[in-house]
């Protein structure tokens, strides 16, 4: 079950179609002409009894969120709802299956109107990696004390949020290091809890950098190796970059 509550925004599947369109939405078209999109886009959706009211769902409430209700996309939730269509995935839970139809009649009945005072529409915020590869970063620590991190890639696919693969180095001195050090390519290494001797590297959004970016500089930039690392499946906020470093080398202190 993609659900993790009754509400009608609490599925994977209604997020994610409302966010397609919302998306769509972003890159100028117009309500309908998104919601055409998305049609396309999730048409197997029909093809599920369960899925499909979820498609009808997430049309409706993305369109009335910007005032603009198709007939045809109410007309299609107030059929759903007079047949039970979409609630075989509550019969197992008698309570849930109540809220959940409690749910979706006050949804209907809110949508049934147009909405007072109808949201603007989304716009596109470009938020582009802040770093290019090669670029040799000095993070400041919290004790005073600088470690060092190299980037790897920079991927700018989505343009709201851009992404960084920085690659954390084992340096932890009371200077900022030198070009020359990133070089030398000593990946931090993590062997303390339950990371297996795993290299510290990671994606980093543009979300909240703004934030960390007082602690980190650029002290240069080189070029990236084709043997250097080029991916991670671990997604990390700037918050916590150079973090690990400290952890490292507590842990190497108590097995020495």
């Amino acid at each position: 079950m993609s659900a993790w509550g009754v509400g009608i925004l609490q599925d994977d599947t209604v997020s994610d179609i409302v966010g397609f369109v919302k998306d769509r939405i972003k890159t100028g078209e117009s309500v309908a002409i998104a919601t055409n999109s998305a049609f396309s886009h999730f048409s197997e959706l029909e093809n599920d009894e369960d899925d499909a009211p979820l498609l009808w769902l997430a049309l409706a409430h993305v369109q009335w969120t910007y005032g603009i209700l198709e007939d045809r996309i109410l007309a299609r939730v107030r059929k759903d709802l007079q047949l039970g269509n979409g609630l075989g995935r509550w019969s197992d839970d008698s309570k849930a299956l109540a809220k959940r139809k409690e749910v979706l009649t006050k949804f209907f009945n809110k949508i049934a109107k147009p909405k007072p005072k109808p949201s603007p529409l989304p716009r596109l915020i470009v938020r582009k990696a802040p770093f290019k590869a090669g670029d040799c970063l000095s993070i400041l620590l919290d004790d005073g004390r600088y470690t060092a991190a190299l980037v790897l890639r920079a991927d700018n696919t989505n343009p709201e949020y851009g992404m960084n693969l920085v690659a954390s180095l084992d340096y932890l001195e009371a200077e900022p290091p030198s070009l020359e050090f990133f070089e030398l390519r000593k990946w931090l290494i993590k062997s303390h809890g339950n990371w297996k001797n795993e290299q510290e590297i990671s994606w980093y959004q543009t979300v909240r950098f703004k934030e960390a970016s007082k602690r980190i500089s650029i002290v240069g930039s080189i070029d990236v190796r084709p043997s250097d690392p080029h991916d991670s499946r671990f997604y990390s906020g700037w918050k916590i970059l150079g973090t690990q470093i400290t952890l490292c080398r507590e842990h190497a202190a108590k097995i020495l």
